[in-house]
């Protein structure tokens, strides 16, 4: 929703006027995988927009949130201490991230890029990617359970001969 607000703000800009646009993600709860391909599609469509993305976990670590603000250029941070959240909130997200490379800010965290699997929220480094919905699996299955598509597996073709060698006598 968010991004349809700032499409519509661009929209009204007179001709020549950049609007600089960023989303504050406060996340308290756990990530749900059901939305991991809405919320990447808001990502990308964030990024090619110019949209940064900010960060600010109260609870336990999103690999999704990590994931979209380094490919938009925000900030991620975990808050260690609850009591401190609004002098995280000023310090860290309130300065425009022109600006940010002028302040002393917590370090980046380093990201996991790997897929998780959907079928077990695993993470994986080779998997099975529906061609369809794009979601990822751990094994392969003949029908996707994300979108219901059926995967036909064909053998190699048939009437082919393995060729041999013949060892000279």
């Amino acid at each position: 929703m968010s991004l349809c607000y700032i499409h519509r703000l661009e929209k009204e800009c007179a001709a020549g006027e950049m609007l600089s646009s960023r989303i504050m993600v406060i996340k308290s709860s756990e990530d749900n995988p059901s939305q991991y391909m809405n919320f990447m599609n808001v990502v990308f469509t964030a990024q090619k927009q110019n949209v940064v993305i900010d960060a600010c976990v109260l609870d336990s670590d999103s690999g999704l949130l990590q994931q979209a603000c380094d490919i938009t250029g925000g900030i991620y941070l975990k808050i260690p201490q609850v009591l401190g959240l609004l002098q995280y909130l000023l310090w860290v997200f309130l300065p425009d991230p022109t600006m940010r490379d002028q302040l002393t800010l917590p370090p980046r965290v380093q990201v996991d890029y790997r897929a998780a699997c959907f079928c077990h929220r695993n993470l994986i480094e080779v998997g099975y990617v529906c061609s369809v919905c794009l979601s990822i699996f751990c094994s392969f299955s003949p029908i996707c359970s994300t979108c219901q598509t059926t995967f036909k597996f064909l053998g190699p073709p048939k009437g082919l001969k393995k060729k041999t060698k013949k060892m000279a006598s």
